[in-house]
């Protein structure tokens, strides 16, 4: 495999919705590259019945010998246990990535391994789906979305080539240094992960005394809880290997919540309003078209009746006019009356000529 050319071979290990997803999105874009699979026999049939993957890998040898990138989606703990055995089997030139949530401790096992025998490179795509398993795969998964990188050495051309297959199923890398990631993840989704679970354990203590509690839990309480829904098998292995910067960042929110305390018992509460305005400022500043994008999008507001083939208008019309959507979203809906979608674009250029050609059609359109 040269600098410029994408690799002619990719294992993947884990036919999960990343790894299923990974695959889908090698052969929808680049069907020239040969993906092999590995897991247990019947996960690999199903992956090839949906074209994830070429070849049901025989073995762990049979899978990564030859491979050009070897995409390691598993559990944390089966990654550690995997990593050892795959540094052992590659071609001394092949490229070994995983998709942990937690790189910290990863990279620390592949720094023992992964010396003159292949290049590792720490990966988390930030990007998931509800369900679980091969089913639940997406060929446009990491359309747009965020794909962590953090190289175990400081090697631009191999790590490059990676970026470019990456490139070419939609990602947006991403480089981080693993330390600096499991921090990060601690604060903005481990954290939020604790204080959603933390919620729904007091909502369901104080539902035993008031049964009307969660009649009244609507809106803001059903969103701050959403994620309260994940799995535990999932959750426990993401906080035993990102143990010490979740209890850091729990820590500085004891303190924020004493805080709180404090300045509630203040007459005027002029410094928890100072707390809302700062809150307000940061919360706008965070793009909300983002979605974990690197770059903001721009976006449309487009309302529509609740009749059939209305979405089928709506993007027909930007296709025939050679626009792209790069997000869409359905933000609510009455029905028998309409709703309405979140479009996004690339560019503003390309929101202003969206805005005209579904002007054009009748549908409505705000920014």
């Amino acid at each position: 495999m040269t600098d410029s050319h994408l690799p002619t071979s990719v294992t993947i290990i884990g036919l999960g919705v990343i790894g299923g997803s990974i695959g889908l999105a090698i052969k929808a874009n680049n069907p020239r590259v040969n993906v092999v699979g590995f897991d247990a026999p019947e996960v690999m049939r199903r992956a090839k019945r949906r074209g994830a993957i070429d070849v049901a890998g025989s073995s762990l040898r049979h899978a990564v010998s030859e491979a050009d990138i070897v995409f390691v989606c598993t559990p944390i703990s089966s990654i550690l246990k995997l990593l050892p055995k795959i540094s052992r089997l590659i071609r001394p030139d092949a490229i070994v990535t995983d998709a942990g949530s937690v790189k910290g401790v990863i990279q620390s096992c592949a720094e023992k391994y992964f010396g003159s025998g292949g290049t590792f490179v720490g990966g988390h795509p930030m990007a998931g789906s509800e369900g679980s398993g091969i089913e639940y795969a997406d060929a446009l998964l990491f359309q747009n979305a965020v794909y962590v990188l953090s190289p175990l050495h400081k090697d631009e051309r191999r790590t490059g080539q990676l970026e470019s297959l990456l490139k070419t199923i939609g990602a947006r890398i991403l480089i981080m240094d693993a330390r600096r990631h499991d921090e990060t993840a601690a604060a903005v989704s481990h954290l939020p992960q604790l204080l959603a679970v933390g919620l729904m354990e007091l909502a369901a203590r104080k539902n035993s005394r008031n049964p009307a509690l969660f009649q009244l839990a609507a809106g803001g309480f059903r969103d701050m809880t959403r994620i309260a829904s994940s799995p535990f098998p999932i959750w426990k292995d993401i906080l035993t290997n990102n143990r010490d910067p979740v209890r850091s960042i729990l820590r500085e929110y004891e303190l924020l919540i004493k805080q709180l305390k404090r300045e509630l018992s203040e007459k005027s509460l002029s410094a928890v309003g100072r707390k809302f305005l700062r809150a307000k400022a940061f919360r706008d500043a965070i793009p909300r078209n983002s979605k974990g994008f690197l770059h903001s999008l721009h976006d449309l507001f487009v309302s529509v009746e609740d009749k059939p083939g209305m979405l089928a208008k709506m993007t027909s019309a930007l296709f025939n006019a050679g626009i792209n959507i790069s997000d869409i979203e359905l933000l609510k809906v009455r029905e028998g009356q309409g709703g309405t979608f979140r479009l996004s674009f690339e560019s503003a250029e390309a929101a202003a000529s969206a805005a005209k050609t579904l002007r054009a059609k009748g549908i409505r359109v705000a920014k």
